[in-house]
């Protein structure tokens, strides 16, 4: 008996083209990716984002308010100024950002200054050790990341940005160009990780990014490039403090490992501050400004006990860094290191500071028990440099 077998006739050419179907440009992304770890973090599994306040909404110290930074300072939380000279510019947070983003923070120079080789004047961000141990860096088995953000400037042409280690003997410098004035762009760089070196593990900073907005001539490094100095700019990079008035706003910060830039991760607002608080906090209402708000709503109250001294304000809202600095203030007074007890302003000191809480607060010789105790604070825990 002959048993005969048929197919469905088919055309090779057809069936050819579908090996090409488009898979969207994130499965394009994954398909190209290099490595499982490329692979994890281009899914999103996880928490990605290792900049703290990327996108600008917290800003506990300053609120919406104009400041003019100091020298190893906070202005929005977690952006730290490093300046060789005071009273070049000012800082805001400001409601003016890209779409999808609800808050910036604004630079405007406040004069054209003419850096010499020896200034600098820059923005950094620091990433905690424990945070960023897991790049590797330091080993032959260091990950790359890839830093996102949106930038808008009054100044266009080459800037620059990078990564230093906390002893800042080690350094790395990319460039990203404004095209067009005062526009929002999306900018994308991404940095080799450092296979020598020593990067931070613990509580300090294991990494710090930095946006350079007008450093001298000795600073200058080819990008790209790890090097055994503090360099961060190029020879070609523009100076925004060089013009006076001149603006530059930035939001949507994110540093990845990969090589790939995903889309920003919009944490929800309460783990954003949870995060920002584990570096500094304080009891003042939203936008009222720490040592010059002087609302009662900015006020604690604690009960003394029998020997006069009072409770802290234990717990603190989210275990922090380290033990903090301990800033008080009576309720309604700007004035540092005194609470309101019963109804009188006296000196007061925490004492047995934790990373955790008070111990107690010391009201001095005098001080009555069951007494009332209203007062401010401010807990700083932010990483040195």
């Amino acid at each position: 008996m002959t048993v005969r077998i048929t197919k469905p006739e088919f055309n090779l050419r057809e069936k050819l083209s579908e090996l090409d179907k488009p898979v969207g440009l994130h499965g394009n992304e994954i398909l190209k990716s290099e490595t499982p770890q490329d692979t994890f973090d281009l899914v999103g599994t996880g928490r990605k984002n290792m900049v703290i306040n990327g996108d600008m909404r917290v800003s506990q110290r300053h609120g919406t308010g104009e400041v003019v930074p100091t020298n190893n300072t906070y202005t929005l939380d977690q952006m730290r100024w490093d300046m060789s000279q005071s009273s070049k510019f000012k800082v805001q947070q400001v409601t003016d950002a890209p779409a999808g983003f609800s808050h910036s923070m604004k630079v405007t120079s406040l004069a054209a200054t003419s850096p010499a080789s020896t200034d600098y004047f820059l923005v950094q961000n620091f990433i905690e050790g424990k945070n960023s141990a897991r790049l590797k860096w330091g080993t032959s088995s260091a990950q790359p990341v890839t830093l996102s953000f949106y930038v808008k400037s009054s100044i266009t042409g080459v800037h620059a940005c990078g990564i230093r280690n906390r002893a800042y003997n080690r350094s790395i410098t990319e460039t990203y160009t404004i095209n067009n004035q005062n526009t929002w762009e999306y900018k994308t760089v991404t940095f080799l990780g450092d296979t020598t070196g020593t990067w931070e593990t613990g509580t300090h900073a294991g990494l710090k990014i930095n946006f350079d907005i007008g450093s001298g001539s000795n600073f200058e490094a080819s990008p790209g490039t790890w090097v055994a100095t503090a360099d961060f700019i190029t020879s070609d990079s523009v100076k925004v403090v060089g013009t006076s008035g001149a603006t530059w706003y930035i939001t949507g910060i994110q540093l990845e490992s990969g090589k790939l830039a995903t889309p920003f991760e919009h944490r929800h607002i309460t783990d954003e501050m949870t995060l920002c608080e584990r570096y500094y906090q304080n009891s003042f209402i939203e936008d009222n400004i720490p040592g010059t708000s002087t609302a009662m709503g900015d006020a604690v109250i604690t009960t003394s006990w029998g020997d006069g001294n009072a409770p802290g304000p234990n717990p603190f809202r989210v275990a922090m860094r380290v033990a903090p600095a301990v800033t008080l203030r009576a309720r309604g007074s700007t004035t540092v290191g005194q609470v309101n007890h019963n109804g009188s302003n006296v000196t007061a000191s925490a004492q047995q500071i934790g990373s955790k809480g008070i111990a107690y607060i010391e009201t001095g010789a005098g001080a009555s028990a069951n007494a009332f105790n209203a007062f401010t604070f401010e807990l700083n825990a932010e990483m040195p440099t």
